[in-house]
């Protein structure tokens, strides 16, 4: 609770700071000046991307869900990250398979700790490339170096661990696998944690997760492409696509007060100004980007509780229908 309102302080200081340097209206001029087929071809592509995304759950977790169940998960599980304050709504993913599919908690943590690997080594390795065709890097993005680099091989160890949990899990001393610790709780929970983990069955379950992984990112990226461009960002590709690396490499830090206000137009601001974009401009592309990225949270996560709702009543339908008979 603590740490919740020292976040929800600082955000509103940053907010307070950063709309102090410009006019609010600029806000609002910047979220006037997107072209409606912009906004429409933006967010035809985050769904996209987000598909591909219940796509690549559907791949690890295999039968035990179905497609479209996930495709609802997901947009739930989307907004809730966008509003909970330190990356907490990571966990609705979790609730949400128990509660539907009755998919044990080690199992979907493994198919989410799985996906989040490999969206770091995609956005990393995405990172490194922009960065190196850039004609010009600002002072302010060499020092985002070594922080990425360590990101892109934690998730790389993270990919071998995974898929070698049962070397790793036998390779444990014997004192922990049967001697009088097999029975404590945390044995157990460690035990579940290395069951989960055999999601990834074969080398062919990773390479399509990979494969749907960068599908999900190409569809993301060029839903913010389209945005930015349409905001009126006169920026080059390579940079919108080294801002977009960077900028989500920064939104999966658990540092994030709820909807993520300050935290994300403060860095957003420091990324466009080393750039050589004006502060002015920055702060309100800053807040009308992140207004509009809400808006579409909002409606995906509607939609998707629609089709939860039906798929219950369908059930519970279906149920008492077997029941009568």
């Amino acid at each position: 609770m603590f740490k919740k309102s020292v976040l929800v302080l600082v955000s509103t200081l940053l907010v307070v700071y950063l709309m102090r340097q410009i006019n609010v209206r600029e806000v609002f001029t910047a979220l006037l000046r997107v072209p409606p087929v912009y906004l429409l071809a933006a967010f035809a592509l985050f769904i996209l991307g987000h598909f591909s995304r219940a796509l690549r759950f559907k791949i690890l977790l295999r039968d035990r869900a179905t497609l479209g169940g996930l495709f609802s998960i997901e947009s739930v599980h989307t907004a809730a990250i966008g509003f909970m304050p330190l990356r907490s709504g990571e966990f609705s993913f979790l609730y949400l398979v128990k509660k539907e599919y009755g998919i044990e908690y080690p199992v979907g943590a493994a198919a989410l700790v799985l996906g989040k690997a490999l969206d770091f080594m995609v956005v990393v390795g995405l990172f490194f490339l922009s960065f190196r065709s850039l004609p010009h890097v600002p002072p302010f993005f060499r020092d985002l170096l070594p922080w990425a680099g360590g990101l892109f091989f934690a998730a790389a160890a993270l990919l071998v661990l995974l898929g070698r949990s049962r070397k790793v899990y036998s390779a444990l001393p014997a004192f922990f696998r049967e001697g009088p610790l097999m029975n404590n709780a945390l044995m157990n929970n460690v035990k579940k944690v290395f069951k989960g983990a055999e999601v990834i069955k074969s080398r062919s379950t990773i390479a399509l997760s990979l494969l749907a992984t960068l599908l999900t990112w190409t569809l993301l990226y060029g839903s913010s492409f389209i945005l930015y461009r349409g905001i009126g960002l006169d920026l080059t590709f390579l940079e919108i696509i080294f801002i977009t690396t960077s900028f989500t490499l920064f939104t999966n830090l658990p540092i994030h007060s709820p909807g993520g206000f300050g935290t994300i137009e403060s860095f957003w601001t420091l990324l466009l100004v080393a750039l050589g974009v004006s502060k002015t401009e920055a702060i309100a592309t800053g807040f009308a980007t992140h207004l509009i990225n809400i808006g579409f949270m909002l409606l995906f996560m509607l939609y998707g509780l629609k089709l939860i709702r039906r798929g219950r009543l369908a059930a519970g339908a279906a149920l008492d229908e077997k029941r009568q008979k």
